[in-house]
């Protein structure tokens, strides 16, 4: 009970922090920081305090990497005239946060411009996502943990529901992680498409360290879990995790990079970005591979004709989402029944939509590439960010982080194979595995850092990959399905060593020289 307390009292007291810092309820409106007051701030402030304070800046809305990505297009090589364009974006990008930390209450902080109603992507750039997300989990442990409310409380998720004619009578745990993260995952891969066409992943020249640096970011922690799951080696071995610390949570990443920015080369952004890019395809995957059931080949044929039925679609520009929308629910149903980790149809249905289709009249999606018009990729990622922040990832939370707690289980994090193997992979072998491997190709001529980027950032870089979080998380679902005492010490290690790799490498950043001090 002491550790629930412990972990839920952090994670309660870190939110609340964050929302007296984003919205002061009694102080008088004040003048966005400027750059150098940003900086010292970033230099002094507390980085156990910065990890969620910054996390919170990014939590649910992924829209933040093309913007970030096209500020350090200089730094990569990109033209000037998309260089400008981008600097325009992210000077509008700028105002609303500024906008936001300057709100004397909540609702002011959220609300809209235009029409003085509330705004939602305002609140999520204010750190809603985060607090929502954090607040799931610290609600979820309490209860698992609470005497009179927990065995209600875990059979809750094992009740089943849904129709079972059509053989979709599963437990509401397995509807959110089958159903619901196929709509996460959707909102993945219309960001990663968008990447690819207009983004950092566009050009091979750019993206080839990043990518290097990604493979190796996957390949060491799989091979340090392995090491520390070795049957001839530690009794207990769980070979079956060996997926879990390969993942990264890019918006926890590039939550705490954010806080830092003004200390680090701009490249810096645009490395981190393309690398979690391709480690999220990468998760994406080995999940769609490595964990098919026995597979039922006549719903594997049917997905793939709805696959194709999908690109034909996309090659004929067909811009009527209700169309991919059936569609994507066909190609789930087929994959779900035919063996196949369902939650891959979000993401093919994404890659799906086609790239240039300008948004529908009236949109209010900011256009996120060099052409100046909002797509329909941006139109997408603009409505779908709000549903993912605020609903799919705490609904996620709370249904996989109801861990009861005891003794054993967390002296478990620290003695049991599968606790040292994600702690150790996350920490240790993400950083050595992109570091090391960028560094070789380099040494190789196989790719160039980015401008003023060096060691010390690269393996910064590798400490902040090691942040998994919630992809961590769903792989330990998927990896330990049939193993639930392999599962609980999973996501407790998880839990721990995402918070360890966070506040270590705010730490390493905090300590960077602050480059504009120097030319001074």
């Amino acid at each position: 009970m002491f550790a629930t307390t412990t972990t839920t009292m952090t994670m309660v007291t870190m939110a609340t922090m964050h929302a007296r810092a984003t919205f002061p309820s009694t102080a008088p409106p004040r003048r966005a920081m400027t750059t150098t007051t940003r900086a010292s701030a970033s230099a002094s402030a507390s980085p156990s305090v910065v990890v969620v304070r910054a996390a919170a800046d990014v939590r649910g809305r992924r829209r933040p990497r093309a913007v970030l990505a096209r500020r350090a297009a200089p730094a990569l090589g990109v033209s000037s005239s998309a260089s400008a364009l981008v600097s325009a974006s992210a000077s509008a990008s700028a105002a609303r946060g500024a906008h936001a930390r300057r709100g004397a209450s909540v609702v002011a902080g959220a609300s809209s411009a235009e029409d003085g109603g509330w705004n939602v992507h305002a609140a999520l750039d204010a750190g809603f996502g985060s607090i929502a997300l954090l607040g799931a989990t610290a609600l979820s442990l309490v209860l698992a943990n609470s005497a009179g409310v927990s065995g209600p409380y875990l059979s809750f998720w094992h009740a089943h529901v849904g129709p079972a004619s059509l053989a979709l009578n599963m437990s509401i745990h397995h509807w959110i992680n089958e159903g619901l993260m196929a709509v996460f995952f959707f909102a993945v891969g219309l960001e990663i498409k968008r990447e690819f066409v207009h983004g950092a992943l566009k050009s091979l020249q750019q993206a080839a360290l990043p990518c290097i640096g990604a493979l190796g970011g996957m390949i060491v922690p799989m091979a340090v879990y392995l090491g520390c799951n070795n049957p001839a080696w530690s009794a207990g071995a769980v070979a079956a995790g060996w997926a879990v610390p390969m993942a990264t949570d890019i918006a926890f990443a590039m939550g705490v990079y954010n806080f830092f920015k003004n200390k680090m080369p701009a490249g810096v952004a645009a490395f981190l970005l393309t690398l979690a890019t391709v480690d999220d395809l990468g998760a994406i995957a080995v999940i769609a591979v490595c964990f098919a059931k026995s597979l039922a080949m006549n719903y594997i044929a049917g997905a793939a004709l709805t696959c194709a039925a999908l690109f034909v679609a996309c090659k004929k520009n067909v811009t009527n989402m209700a169309v991919y929308g059936a569609l994507g629910v066909a190609l789930w149903y087929c994959l779900l029944q035919g063996g196949v980790n369902a939650d891959v149809a979000g993401v093919i249905a994404a890659f799906a939509v086609p790239a240039n289709a300008p948004a529908p009249a009236g949109s209010t999606a900011e256009p996120e590439h060099a052409g100046g018009e909002p797509t329909l990729l941006d139109h997408l990622v603009h409505k779908f960010a709000p549903l993912s922040a605020l609903f799919i990832m705490p609904m996620f939370a709370l249904a996989n982080t109801a861990v009861p707690l005891d003794a054993s289980m967390v002296s478990g994090v620290f003695t049991e194979p599968v606790g040292r193997g994600i702690m150790l992979g996350l920490l240790l072998g993400k950083p050595v595995g992109i570091a090391g491997l960028s560094w070789i190709a380099c040494k190789m001529n196989l790719g160039k850092l980015p401008t003023g980027m060096t060691t010390d950032h690269l393996l910064t870089v590798g400490v902040l990959g090691g942040i998994g979080f919630t992809m961590c998380l769903f792989l330990v679902e998927c990896c330990f399905a049939s193993n639930p005492a392999a599962a609980n010490v999973g996501k407790l290690s998880v839990l721990l060593s995402s918070t360890l790799a966070a506040t270590l490498g705010a730490a390493m950043m905090a300590r960077m020289p602050d480059p504009k001090a120097k030319l001074a």
